[in-house]
């Protein structure tokens, strides 16, 4: 029996899933596209790996700066850029931890207590405003409560997308008795955190899809293959050694980064949050993990602003928008409303919305 290339093999096998047969012209096309969006993804990746770990931007303009974890390790934070030059405000960018940092840990608690330091070089005292997009969000909301617990002011916690499944008290009732069975984050080796994030993670795809009707969980799964073997078809055939290297890093940036968002279990605050979120999935699908009205359950104070677009797009195609929004928030202090959220957890917590 004559192996046939697994590029062949993958190419069948998406057929199969898509329901028909791709032509020669098909065929071509789609392989000349794959060839150039991996040919961006290195670059992007490339440029992620020599990005600053802090970058100023606006540095000369007035107002007290957003200190923000970008969270991108795929591309250094490049939208960053655009955010500042639209909002007109002074922006400290921090980026997120990569391979070659010493000691890495898949813990947004490991983490935060890293870029604690770096914000303490760049801006010794308070008072802090803090800001972040998904992973970078969790980060920042912990790096706040370190800045709290070291007698520092933090006026609010930008939160942009971030991951909202650990707020629910399902989520963390489970966290809980799953935790009370290992050491604690602080004593807890890398490799038993990574497996505990990724057990968390296998509950967070449960509850992202115990809402959808059964033919959109069919087509969520039939995308995901889809997306699944694309990948397989394009990256059957040797790539160059460079090039691979940096897949390899940020596939497994992204295993270090799944694991510690979803290990993380925020703790309630007293600090303002105001959350920016779309509440739709890199796909455009409604998704419970970005659901941003949920973080009123942990927060004192809290604000919601509904963006356009969904999680990537909010950054791109909408980036205006969210820039605007940006303007305002860094201009207006936040505002305390009466009402109260259906989960205390432990505190008497008051709710704000914007006007």
């Amino acid at each position: 029996m004559v192996a046939k290339p697994l590029h062949t093999v993958a190419r069948r096998a998406l057929e199969r899933v898509t329901g028909g047969n791709m032509n020669d012209e098909d065929r071509v096309k789609d392989d000349i596209r794959g060839r150039r969006l991996e040919k961006l993804r290195f670059w992007r990746r490339a440029c992620a790996q020599e990005s600053e770990t802090l970058k100023l931007y606006n540095a000369e303009m007035a107002g007290n700066p957003l200190i923000f974890l970008h969270g991108d390790f795929e591309m250094g934070g490049f939208y960053v850029r655009r955010l500042a030059a639209e909002c007109r405000y002074p922006i400290a960018a921090l980026a997120p931890h990569g391979l070659d940092d010493p000691g890495l840990h898949p813990s947004i608690e490991w983490m935060a207590r890293e870029r604690v330091k770096d914000i303490l070089a760049y801006r010794p005292a308070g008072p802090y405003r803090l800001g972040g997009y998904c992973n970078g969000a969790l980060v920042a909301y912990e790096c706040a409560r370190l800045l709290k617990q070291q007698g520092g002011e933090v006026e609010f916690v930008l939160m942009i997308e971030p991951p909202a499944l650990n707020t629910w008290p399902f989520y963390r009732r489970l966290h809980e008795a799953i935790g009370v069975t290992l050491a604690t984050v602080e004593r807890r080796s890398p490799a038993v955190q990574k497996v505990f994030g990724h057990l968390m993670n296998a509950f967070w795809n449960i509850g992202r899809t115990l809402h959808l009707p059964r033919d959109e969980i069919v087509r969520l799964i039939r995308t995901l293959a889809r997306q699944y073997l694309k990948r397989a078809a394009r990256t059957a055939e040797t790539a160059p050694t460079e090039e691979r290297r940096i897949r390899e890093t940020s596939a497994a940036l992204r295993s270090v980064y799944l694991a510690a968002s979803a290990a993380y279990l925020p703790p309630p605050t007293t600090t303002p949050i105001v959350v920016l979120s779309t509440g739709l999935d890199h796909s455009g699908r409604r998704c419970g993990l970005y659901d941003g009205m949920q973080w009123q359950r942990l927060a004192s104070s809290f604000r919601h602003v509904q963006l356009p677009g969904h999680h990537l797009t909010c950054l791109s195609d909408h980036a205006g928008a969210l820039a605007a929004n940006l303007a305002e928030l860094l201009r207006d202090p936040v505002r305390v409303s009466a009402q109260m959220p259906a989960f205390r957890d432990r505190l008497n917590l008051t709710v704000v919305h914007r006007a």
